[in-house]
């Protein structure tokens, strides 16, 4: 193998472990590890919010996680890797279910991302940006991207440069 092609395919899988690890971690007991796989400046573009948050900001955010499970389906839509950076386009559909009371009803979640990574100067992928949004419902999403697909040609994939 070419070694250009080999240095993709090694990016590829280093970043492919990254994501998924990104996924076991979600699910875990441990969700304060999630944390560990982002960069120190990451940022956050949360839902309904006007200014970017930070690290030590989403973690005070997610700080609910210690009283839910994870019960989610994940997608992942489509994973590019780019010399220095990669993105992933993941999907969480489910429930979150009380670790303490599991007589209380399940929150619906739904939720769709973008991570951004970047390779960090010791070689090693991380997580720099996370972008998402919630869906009202799987159904309502459909039908408002089926709709704006056909008013805009800006749906079209492009070819990087």
């Amino acid at each position: 193998m070419a070694p250009v092609l080999s240095s993709l395919e090694s990016d590829y899988e280093a970043v492919k472990a990254l994501v998924f690890k990104a996924l076991i971690v979600i699910r875990s007991d441990r969700f304060e590890d999630y944390f560990d796989l982002f960069a120190v400046d990451a940022i956050w573009m949360m839902p309904s919010s006007n200014k970017d948050v930070s690290l030590e900001e989403a973690k005070g955010f997610y700080g609910f996680t210690r009283n839910f499970w994870f019960d989610q389906q994940t997608n992942i839509e489509e994973l590019v890797v780019s010399e220095d950076m990669a993105f992933v386009r993941v999907s969480f559909d489910g429930y979150l279910r009380s670790k303490k009371n599991a007589s209380v009803a399940p929150l619906r979640s739904v939720s769709r991302h973008i991570w951004i990574l970047r390779r960090q100067p010791d070689n090693n992928w991380l997580i720099t940006r996370d972008i998402w949004n919630n869906p009202k419902s799987a159904g309502q999403s459909d039908t408002v991207i089926k709709t704006s697909a056909q008013r805009s040609f800006a749906n079209k994939p492009q070819r990087a440069k």
